[in-house]
């Protein structure tokens, strides 16, 4: 079976062209870490904040 043809958008070193740009509607790598980690970190916060007293259970 013969190799795959390679892809337009990369040289042979396999480097991307810088002018392509990111994928149109794609998330990158970051923007998904950075979105679980502000996800995380807003549900510590309230574990938090529930836990110490201040958030929901007994505040009347």
């Amino acid at each position: 079976m013969s190799d795959l043809p390679p892809h337009p958008e990369t040289d042979p070193a396999g480097h991307t062209d810088p002018a392509s740009g990111p994928p149109i509607g794609g998330w990158s790598r970051r923007r998904k870490a950075l979105v679980i980690a502000a996800v995380v970190g807003v549900l510590v916060l309230f574990a938090v904040l529930h836990l110490t007293g201040v958030v929901g259970g007994e505040g009347h």
